[in-house]
C-alpha cells in the first residue's frame, strides 16, 4: 500500500470516531519504512524520536458543503507526501 493510501485510511479511522481519541492525536510514521499509525500517547518526543509525527488536524479541512463536518485537505496531504519522495 503507498503512503497516500495508508494516511487516508488512517485518516478515515480518525473520522469514523473522533470523539475515541484526544485533541492531539498524530499520524506516527516511521521514515526508514514508511510504516505510519495513528497515535494517540500523552506526549510524543518528535524532536529525539526516530519516527515523525504529524497532527490528525494539520491534515483535516471544515467542509465547505457541510459544515461540521472534516474532510482530508489535499494541499496538507501534498506537503506531507512530498516529505517523503
Amino acid at each position: 500500500m503507498m503512503l497516500k493510501e495508508k494516511i487516508c485510511s488512517l485518516l478515515e479511522e480518525y473520522l469514523e470516531a473522533p470523539e475515541a481519541w484526544s485533541d492531539n492525536v498524530m499520524i506516527e510514521i516511521v521514515p526508514g519504512s514508511l510504516e505510519c499509525a495513528l497515535y494517540d500517547g500523552d506526549e510524543a518526543d518528535t524532536e529525539s524520536s526516530e519516527k515523525d509525527y504529524w497532527p490528525v488536524m494539520d491534515l483535516l479541512r471544515m467542509s465547505v458543503d457541510n459544515p461540521g463536518e472534516w474532510l482530508p485537505d489535499p494541499e496538507a496531504l501534498s506537503e506531507l507526501l512530498a516529505a517523503y519522495n
